[in-house]
């Protein structure tokens, strides 16, 4: 009876061996899809004012990269994160474009023009491999929406980055990431513009 014991004991701690036993340590690398803006180049001040919304992402947009492999099925890097999440990516080039680069004010309170941002997609998508930005933008004034739009993004992966293939799907991201800013800059100052000469909108300085 004891040797039976004994046997079915060393049985059950078999698998916890293994499991305590040592393996390859899971190191996570850090990326950043930050890029550098436009030359510092003092702009042209807008008399276009606009205020900076809400920029959300979706909840399966975290820390971790995401890739998607089939039209509905997504899976993550274990070993790849982002430094932030992907949303305060886009809200900072979004700012720093807008604000900086294109000279429009930044209206703080009072009535006016918002601008609200929902970041669908970061991603990498195989077949062929490349990286993935999807936008809803809705800007709004103080009773009616002034443009409603989905802009998506798609900029290949490097195929001879050679063995850093990670190094080279941030670079695309990031690139991705720059492209759908200017999209979202060049729609919106293009519609304030219209709204503006249409007496639509309080110029700087307005009610």
């Amino acid at each position: 009876m004891r040797a039976a014991l004994v046997l079915v004991v060393g049985a059950l701690a078999l698998p916890g061996c293994a499991l305590l036993g040592k393996g390859e340590p899971v190191v996570p690398r850090y990326f950043t899809a930050e890029y550098d803006g436009e030359a510092a180049a003092a702009p042209v001040r807008s008399p276009l004012r606009l205020r900076l919304g809400r920029v959300e992402g979706s909840t399966h947009l975290r820390e971790r990269v995401a890739s998607r492999s089939a039209a509905r099925e997504y899976s993550y890097y274990e070993t790849l994160r982002w430094t932030e999440r992907p949303e305060v990516y886009l809200r900072r080039a979004l700012a720093r474009t807008l604000f900086e680069e294109r000279g429009l004010v930044e209206a703080l309170s009072g009535r006016g023009v918002t601008l609200d941002l929902e970041l669908i997609a970061f991603e990498e998508v195989e077949a062929p491999r490349r990286a993935r930005l999807q936008v809803r933008l809705l800007l709004r004034g103080d009773r009616h929406g002034l443009l409603e739009e989905t802009i998506t993004v798609e900029q290949p992966v490097a195929a001879d980055a050679g063995p850093d293939r990670a190094a080279a799907l941030v670079e695309a991201l990031s690139l991705a990431l720059r492209a759908g800013v200017n999209r979202i800059a060049d729609q919106v100052v293009a519609r304030l513009a219209e709204q503006a000469a249409a007496g639509g909108l309080a110029q700087d300085g307005g009610p």
